[in-house]
């Protein structure tokens, strides 16, 4: 089975050091293959550098500016900011803040249940043996419902792509191509893009189509009119 790609950012070597302990130490740590960075000076270049690493799922510190032990330059954005960016890229993707500051990580996100405080990694460890489910359990179980995600639109996608080519698509199968594929574009597996060939959506004929008929019914309404 392939190791799940677990990418950790934070701005002091202490705590990346710390996560890779945890890792290890975990009921779950032979699932997972832990990555570790320290953030870079922009928020354009460490987007750049999570897509060259490929990670699947992403757990980040909020303050990322804080503490200037390990790091010489000024971080201008946070875990949030970086959780927000990386979702407009990729939707749905499972990404984690870890902070000592939850009340305001939370009051700067839309959604507080990706939203942890930094010392549940340690309070994993010491209530394991009562804990129905660790922090990592939760981040493996969103990988693996991302990747269902991913997965079933794609097929879901397929399936009405053949029923367009055969001319039984209706008005709702187009709005579900359309969502589907906005959807997959933005996924993380590049292998889901549409083929060119599929880009060119029948809607635009559909459209045509129903305003030339709304011309030919104004224009029948017009000449009964004048008959009148």
């Amino acid at each position: 089975m392939n190791k799940f790609k677990v990418l950790f950012i934070d701005e002091e070597q202490d705590s990346l050091d710390d996560f890779l302990d945890h890792v290890e130490a975990s009921h779950v740590g032979g699932d997972i293959y832990p990555l570790t960075e320290l953030p870079l000076g922009s928020l354009d270049l460490m987007t750049e550098k999570i897509i060259s690493l490929n990670p699947d799922a992403i757990i980040v510190d909020f303050k990322l500016n804080e503490i200037k032990k390990d790091i010489t330059y000024n971080v201008p954005y946070t875990g949030v900011d970086l959780l927000e960016a990386f979702l407009s890229i990729r939707e749905g993707f499972p990404i984690f803040i870890l902070t000592a500051f939850d009340d305001q990580a939370i009051n700067n996100t839309e959604d507080v249940n990706k939203v942890y405080v930094k010392n549940i990694l340690h309070n994993d460890m010491e209530s394991l043996p009562k804990a129905k489910a660790t922090f990592l359990d939760r981040v493996i179980a969103s990988i693996n419902h991302y990747r269902f995600k991913v997965r079933k639109a794609n097929e879901d996608l397929v399936e009405l792509l053949k029923k367009r080519s055969a001319g039984k698509a209706s008005y709702e199968d187009e709005m579900k191509i359309i969502k589907l594929d906005s959807f997959l574009e933005k996924s993380i597996d590049a292998k889901c893009s549409i083929p060119d060939e599929y880009k060119a959506s029948s809607n635009t004929k559909r459209l045509v189509d129903l305003l030339n008929k709304v011309d030919e019914l104004i224009n029948k309404i017009t000449i009964d009119s004048s008959e009148v």
